[in-house]
């Protein structure tokens, strides 16, 4: 079984370094961009999914379809409330500055334990089979925690060493009860 974890196109709030949250911010033009060559470079691989998951946000949504429609991808497209981005509380919306302490209770964000613990929510839903290639179109936040649970808490959820990166896919290949194994696509 593979799991491809891809996070959306860049945003406007993106550039400008905004907490997005569960803001339903599009895609900007170089996110559209980052998509389209994402879903070229997985077509000439030969790349096939027998699923693909989605937050239902818009930057996500639209990410899933681009790659979906280049593919050849048929099937349909399923959303999930438990892929949104981590919640920023009060924070969304603002620029992120220098010290600033996002673990501060007052700014209500989501903790990186409910985090966690959401992701695997999310992941227990599907019974995935060892013949299933599933893409998961979501956002860096969730996309980290998921990539924890994988990972079965071998790497930390601030482990960038196995990173969530735009434009490009997070593989994530477990086979028969082994340790999963993690590799950027491209």
């Amino acid at each position: 079984m593979k799991i491809y974890l891809a996070r959306h196109g860049e945003t406007d709030w993106n550039k400008e370094k905004r907490f997005q949250g569960h803001r339903d911010i599009p895609m900007n033009e170089t996110g559209i961009r980052q998509m389209e060559e994402l879903a070229r470079r997985i077509k000439e691989t030969g790349i096939t999914f027998t699923g693909i998951i989605s937050s239902p946000l818009k930057r996500a949504m639209k990410s899933a379809e681009m790659i979906a429609e280049k593919t050849g991808y048929s099937g349909s497209i399923v959303t999930d409330r438990d892929f949104i981005e981590r919640d920023c509380g009060l924070l969304e919306g603002t620029v992120w500055k220098e010290g600033l302490d996002i673990n501060d209770p007052s700014y209500g964000l989501e903790t990186i334990n409910d985090l966690i613990d959401r992701a695997g929510r999310a992941l227990r839903k599907y019974s995935f089979t060892d013949d299933e290639d599933i893409l998961i179109v979501s956002h860096g936040a969730i996309l980290a925690a998921v990539r924890t649970v994988l990972s079965e808490g071998s790497i930390d959820y601030y482990d960038r060493s196995v990173p969530i990166i735009q434009g490009n896919i997070l593989c994530c290949e477990k086979e028969d009860g082994k340790e999963t194994v993690f590799h950027q696509l491209f």
